[in-house]
C-alpha cells in the first residue's frame, strides 16, 4: 500500500535555538512518524507520514508555537508516495547541506529555566554551576567551528556528556525528548563540563575546588577595590566596583590612554537604577532581551546622588548599562551584593581581547589584580554589543555578541554568489555578501595594528567557512577609497588571492548605501543623504565629513557640504581641539583679532607645546595665505571637527582622549541648556551648483556670544545643535524639492547624537518629507562594510 509522505524544508535561524527538539515534540503530539534532519546551511528537512489533517495542524502549530529566538525564512512542502512506511520518529545525524543563509543564531543569554535550575539545590549537578545551558540558551557563534551545528563541531567537543550524574546524566537528558536539553549541543554539568579557577597575576592558583569558595574570594577582593579579569562567553572583562572613585581612577591609570573614556556597567537588576537613570519601555525590552546588549541610558537629575561614581562616564549625559547574561554573572552578584560593577572589555587599547588563558595573563598582567578564568575554548571573540535608542529607533554603535552572525537582506535581487568587503579603518566590521544577504562580522575595532588586521582577516575567513562559500564564488572585494587604510591593503591582498577586482567605495556614499538598505529603498529610487562624521577620504582628495549627497544605488552626486576649513597640523587637530579652533579662527578673522581671541581664551595653554606651538600654527597659516596653496595643510568639511571646535570654545572638552569625546561631551553640555533663550545664526550659500554651510561665520558668532558673561554656555551648546542640524536639513530639503525626491536620510557617526538627529528629523517631517534613519545597520563606521558591498555590486554589475 502506498504511503503519502510529506517532505518539509525549513530555512532560517533553525539551528541552536531548540528547533529540532521543538519539531520532534510537536510531531509526536500529532502522531507523525518519520525523520528530522539538520542540513547545515540548507536548514532542517522533515520527511513525515501521518493523517493529512494531523499534518496540517502540525504545520499551523510550527508557525504559532516555534521557539521565540528562531526565525522561519521559508517553509516548503512537497507530497510524494512511497511503499516504505515509517514506524517511529527520529532525529537523524546531521549532513552538510549548502544554502544561501546561516542557520546559526548568535550567542543567547541564559534563560529563566536554566536560572531556576542553577538555583535549585535538588539538582545537584546544576546547582551553582555557571556554565548551565539548554537547547534555547547559551553560547553559539563564539563556540561553533563549522556547520552543521552539532557538539563535535563546537568547542564543547572537549567535554563529552556524562553518563553518571544526579539526578540524571547529561546523556539521558540529551536523548529525552521531554527534557529541555533534548538534543542541546552546548550544555554540560558540573560532572562533565568546563569549570572556573581563580589565579593571582603571577598565575598562582588561589582557589579551584568549589565555585562558592572561588566567588566568595572574588567578591571579597572586588569589594576591597581590586580589579578582576573574568573570562566569559566571547572574551574577558575587567571588573571592579562602580561606586568607588579610587578604584576606577586606578583602573584608568592602568589603562593608560583611557583617561576619560566611559566604562560600561553591569547591574544585577534594573531596580537599582530607577532613581539615577531614565529608562524607557523600549530600552527595558532591549536590556532584558536574549541579546543582552549594553544600552546607553540617559542620566536623571538625581544621578549625582546615585551609587555610581562620576568617573565612570565623566562629562557625558548617558551611561552604558547591561544585565547579566551568563550563570557566572548572576552568581557573582550573589556574593558582591546589590550594586553596579564596572564591566569593561579586557584588552589593551586598540588590541583585540585575548581569548586564550596564557595570552589573557600576558595581556592583562598590568591591568588586573587577579584572574577568574575557565577552561572552555573561545573560538570566536565577540565584544558586548552597544546600543543607543532614539525614541523608538535602535542605533547600533557596536554590533557584536547577541547579533552576529545574523544577516541583512538587501531590497533587490543579486545575481552573483558572493563578495567580501573589508570596512574602513576605525570601528571596523568586515562583511560577506551571499546572494542578496549581507553577513557582517563581529566588531573588530580600529585596524591600525597587526593584531586587529589579523583579527579582521580571520573573522572574514570564519564567516566564509560558515557560509560554505567557495573561492570561485567570490566575484569582487570592496573597500574604502582611502589609499592608505590597512583595510584597503587587505582588500588588495584578497583580490590577488582570489584573482578578482577590487572596488573602492567613497566613505560617505557607503554610509548612505547602508542607510538605503536599512530602509528597504527600491532599486531605482533615490534619496538625499546627509552623511556626517569625523573623517572620510573625498573624491577631491580632501577630508570629507559634512556632506549632502543625492544618492541612488548606481551612483551619487555631492550637492552640499560644510565650508572647507584648514587643519593646520593635520591629525593633531583631531587630538587637540584647540588646534582646530585656531585653524578656523585664523581662517575667519583678521590677524590681530585672531591673536586677541587666542589670548583671551588662553588657547596656547591647551596646546601640547603652548606658545611655541601657537606661533608655529600662525606662521603656517601666514605661509599658506601668501602661497595660496600648501599641500601640507589638509582641507576638511568634517562635521566632527566643527563639533570639536565648539566643544572646545564652550569649555566642554579641551583634549580628545577617545574617539568622539569632544562631540559627546558637547552633547552632554547641551542637554542642560535652553536653545530658545539665545539667538545664533548659521548661513549657507550656493556657488557653482554646490551649497556650502558657512562654518567660519558660525564660529565667529559663537565667539561673539561668549563675549557676554551673562549668556549660559549650556544654552549656546543647545542652540548650536539646533541651528547646525537645521542648516543641513534646509539644504537637503532644497535639493530634494528640486530633484522631486521625497526621502531625506541621516547617517554617519554624528547620527548617534540625539539632539542633532532629532532636530534634522523634526525639520524634514515639518516640510512633509519622509525621514530615513538607521534601525538595524549601524549609522557609524561599523555599517560601512555593508555599504561597500552594495556599492561594489553595482560597480561590478554595471
Amino acid at each position: 500500500m502506498k504511503q503519502i509522505t510529506y517532505n518539509l524544508d525549513i530555512t532560517g535561524i533553525v539551528q541552536g535555538v531548540g528547533f529540532r527538539p521543538f519539531l520532534y515534540k510537536l510531531a509526536r503530539d500529532y502522531d507523525l512518524n518519520g525523520i528530522i534532519l539538520n542540513r547545515g546551511n540548507a536548514g532542517v528537512r522533515l520527511t513525515l507520514q501521518g493523517k493529512r489533517d494531523d499534518f496540517k495542524k502540525f504545520l499551523d502549530a510550527i508557525k504559532k508555537k516555534k521557539p521565540s529566538i528562531s526565525y522561519i525564512e521559508n517553509l516548503t512542502v512537497k507530497e510524494s508516495e512511497t511503499s516504505d512506511k515509517f514506524t517511529d520518529l527520529r532525529i537523524e545525524k546531521s549532513e552538510e547541506g549548502r544554502g544561501v543563509s546561516l542557520t546559526l543564531p548568535p550567542d543567547i543569554a541564559i534563560c529563566d529555566g536554566c536560572l531556576r535550575d542553577m538555583r535549585n539545590k535538588d539538582l545537584e549537578k546544576y546547582y551553582n554551576y555557571p556554565f548551565i545551558a539548554c537547547a534555547v540558551c547559551g553560547p553559539r557563534y563564539t563556540t561553533v567551528k563549522e556547520l552543521p551545528y552539532d557538539r563535535e563541531r563546537s568547542t564543547m567537543v572537549q567535554f563529552p556528556l556524562c553518563k553518571n550524574a544526579e539526578p540524571e546524566s547529561c546523556v539521558k537528558e540529551y536523548f529525552n525528548y521531554q527534557n529541555r536539553r533534548f538534543h542541546a549541543q552546548t550544555f554540560a554539568c558540573s560532572v562533565c563540563g568546563p569549570n572556573y579557577k581563580l589565579y593571582d597575576k603571577r598565575k598562582t592558583l588561589i582557589k579551584s575546588t568549589s565555585i562558592d569558595a572561588i566567588l566568595e574570594e572574588t567578591a571579597k577582593r572586588i569589594n576591597e577595590g581590586e580589579v578582576a579579569a573574568i573570562k566569559g562567553i566571547g572574551g574577558v572583562h575587567l571588573v571592579c566596583l562602580a561606586n568607588d572613585d579610587k578604584t576606577i581612577l586606578k583602573l584608568r591609570r592602568r589603562k593608560g590612554k583611557r583617561k576619560h573614556k566611559p566604562f560600561a556597567l553591569m547591574v544585577p537588576n534594573l531596580h537599582i537604577l530607577n532613581e539615577c537613570l531614565n529608562i524607557s519601555e523600549e530600552e527595558k525590552e532591549l536590556l532584558t532581551s536574549f541579546r543582552r546588549p549594553i544600552v546607553l541610558l540617559e542620566k536623571s537629575n538625581n544621578f549625582d546622588k546615585s551609587m555610581i561614581s562620576s568617573f565612570v562616564a565623566p562629562g557625558l549625559n548617558n551611561i552604558g548599562i547591561m544585565l547579566p547574561y551568563t550563570g557566572i554573572h548572576h552568581m557573582l552578584f550573589d556574593y558582591v551584593g546589590n550594586q553596579p560593577l564596572v564591566y569593561t572589555s579586557g584588552n589593551k587599547s586598540n588590541i583585540p581581547m585575548a581569548i586564550e588563558n596564557e595570552k589573557i595573563f600576558e595581556q592583562l598582567y598590568n591591568l588586573a589584580d587577579f584572574f577568574l578564568l575557565h577552561n572552555r575554548t573561545i573560538y570566536q571573540r565577540a565584544d558586548d554589543s552597544v546600543i543607543r535608542m532614539h525614541n523608538n529607533k535602535v542605533k547600533l554603535i557596536r554590533r557584536s555578541r547577541g547579533y552576529v552572525p545574523e544577516y541583512f537582506a538587501l531590497p533587490f535581487e543579486v545575481e552573483i554568489p558572493a563578495a567580501i568587503s573589508t570596512g574602513p579603518e576605525l570601528a571596523v566590521t568586515g562583511a560577506l555578501l551571499r546572494r542578496n544577504r549581507v553577513f557582517p562580522t563581529q566588531h573588530i575595532g580600529n585596524v591600525t595594528h597587526l593584531e586587529t588586521y589579523e583579527f579582521l582577516s580571520k573573522s572574514l575567513q570564519h564567516m566564509k567557512k560558515l557560509l560554505q562559500i567557495k573561492d570561485s564564488e567570490i566575484k569582487y572585494i570592496a573597500c574604502d577609497a582611502h589609499p592608505s587604510f590597512t583595510t584597503t591593503k587587505l582588500a588588495q591582498e584578497l583580490a590577488i588571492q582570489y584573482n578578482i577586482k577590487t572596488y573602492k567605495i567613497q566613505h560617505h556614499y557607503a554610509h548612505i548605501l547602508s542607510l538605503m538598505a536599512d530602509n528597504k529603498i527600491n532599486l531605482d529610487d533615490k534619496i538625499v543623504g546627509i552623511s556626517v562624521d569625523g573623517v572620510g577620504y573625498g573624491d577631491d582628495g580632501n577630508i570629507w565629513g559634512g556632506e549632502i549627497i543625492l544618492s541612488g544605488y548606481k551612483g551619487y552626486e555631492r550637492l552640499g557640504q560644510l565650508q572647507y576649513q584648514l587643519m593646520i597640523g593635520g591629525d593633531r587637530c583631531t587630538k587637540f581641539p584647540a588646534r582646530m579652533a585656531a585653524s578656523i579662527i585664523l581662517n575667519s578673522m583678521e590677524h590681530e583679532d585672531s591673536k586677541r581671541i587666542f589670548k583671551k581664551i588662553e588657547l596656547a595653554s591647551d596646546l601640547e607645546y603652548e606658545n611655541v606651538e601657537l606661533d608655529a600654527i600662525i606662521s603656517q597659516f601666514n605661509h599658506y595665505k601668501k602661497s595660496s596653496f600648501d599641500q601640507n595643510i589638509p582641507l576638511t568639511s568634517s562635521a566632527g571637527r566643527i563639533f570639536d571646535t565648539v566643544s572646545y570654545l564652550l569649555g566642554a572638552s579641551n583634549l580628545k582622549t577617545y574617539r568622539g569625546e569632544p562631540a559627546m561631551k558637547l552633547e552632554g553640555f547641551a542637554s542642560k541648556g535652553n536653545p530658545d533663550s539665545i539667538e545664533l545664526e548659521i548661513k549657507y550659500y550656493k556657488k557653482d551648483g554646490m551649497f556650502f554651510i558657512n562654518t567660519s561665520e558660525l564660529v565667529v558668532n559663537i565667539l561673539n556670544l561668549l563675549e557676554n558673561p551673562k549668556i549660559n554656555r549650556n544654552d549656546i551648546a543647545a542652540k548650536f545643535h539646533m541651528v547646525f542640524a537645521e542648516a543641513f536639513a534646509d539644504i537637503a530639503i532644497i535639493v530634494a524639492d528640486f530633484n522631486k525626491i521625497d526621502k531625506i536620510g541621516l547617517t554617519g557617526g554624528v547620527a548617534y547624537n540625539k539632539l542633532f538627529s532629532n532636530a534634522i528629523k523634526d525639520t524634514v517631517l515639518r516640510n512633509g518629507l519622509v525621514f530615513l534613519e538607521h534601525d538595524k545597520i549601524p549609522p557609524g563606521d561599523a555599517g560601512i562594510s555593508t555599504g561597500q558591498l552594495i556599492g561594489g555590486y553595482f560597480k561590478h554589475s554595471y
